[in-house]
């Protein structure tokens, strides 16, 4: 019974330390905009932490705390965006680790949570506050265009103001179609970011046993997304008369591309095992594909080789 006690008592100590840890971490990310990336993607930690050593109910009871503190420092809607997305992550993420789940797993279900959060967000400012939301489009999306359209004439005038208003107006088209892929890749990539930060801090406190994603050097993406690819250019080509079907086939097609991208950008990671002269190299390759066409294409053309013929794992990626 006593050891029960004193069981529970550290339980409520360690999450009082947390919820105090993760509201000072949304104070910073509120307060400081140049740090609020890293500095959000830092509170799920402390949710983590908890819920892997004291169990999810504590995990959960943490996020409750942080929602109704940061209420009171920021009203209910920002308190609601850090702890749907983050907090929720956090729990996720301590599940995985309590029960010793496989990273990708724990990946693709902290992805899963965030990308859930991100679409009830969505609906509740546009149907709940009456806000338009750029996640869904239509009003909000339309709002931003005129908005950077009554800009230009201040920077333009006469046949570099139509191309750059016909620039908007792609770009603008082009982000309107791809909001599905960007809600995915967004919602992926802060829980890849949330584990590596994890994984580095849980290392300095001692904590090794909880799954790990493999080196960048040996990621590999599964063969099916080139068959998957071969099927949205076939799409594309008998069906871009049909609305709805182009426009899913955009986001998967997208999807595919950026796949091949990391796979390609895995390969150039692994190459100074091969070429050693690529060493210093292969980050000044990994910034340029972000920015230059060609680069990129080289890159993605690098990860589709790659994931057709095993040219890694071929050679146990030494």
């Amino acid at each position: 019974m006593d050891h029960r006690i004193s069981g529970n008592n550290h339980a409520v100590v360690l999450a009082g330390m947390c919820t105090a840890l993760a509201v000072v971490l949304s104070l910073l990310g509120f307060y400081m905009p140049l740090l609020s990336t890293v500095v959000f993607l830092l509170i799920p930690l402390p949710i983590a932490y908890l819920g892997m050593k004291e169990g999810v109910k504590w995990s959960v009871v943490v996020t409750t705390g942080v929602l109704i503190l940061d209420s009171t420092f920021f009203g209910v809607v920002s308190a609601a965006f850090v702890c749907a997305i983050f907090g929720l992550l956090g729990v996720v993420m301590g599940i995985c680790y309590r029960y010793k789940v496989s990273a990708a797993k724990t990946l693709f279900a902290g992805a899963a949570v965030v990308l859930i959060a991100l679409v009830a967000e969505g609906i509740a400012a546009l149907y709940l506050l009456g806000i338009p939301s750029l996640l869904f489009g239509g009003e909000g999306m339309a709002q931003m265009k005129d908005s950077m359209l009554e800009v230009l004439p201040s920077f333009y005038s006469g046949e570099a103001l139509d191309q750059a208003k016909e620039k908007v107006e792609f770009l603008m088209d082009a982000m309107e179609k791809s909001v599905p892929y960007t809600l995915v890749a967004v919602s992926v990539f802060y829980s890849w970011a949330s584990m590596t930060l994890g994984a580095h801090i849980f290392k300095k406190m001692g904590i090794s046993d909880i799954p790990h994603l493999p080196p960048f050097e040996r990621w590999e993406f599964p063969k099916g997304t080139i068959l998957l690819y071969l099927v949205v250019l076939g799409c594309q080509y008998f069906f871009k008369d049909q609305e709805q079907v182009s426009y899913v086939a955009y986001n998967l097609g997208t999807l595919c591309v950026t796949i091949f991208w990391l796979q390609g950008l895995a390969v150039v990671w692994w190459l100074p095992h091969r070429y050693p002269m690529m060493k210093p190299l292969r980050l000044f390759i990994m910034i340029l594909s972000a920015f230059i066409g060609f680069v990129q294409m080289f890159v993605v053309f690098l990860g589709i080789a790659d994931m057709a013929v095993d040219y890694r794992k071929k050679r146990n990626y030494m």
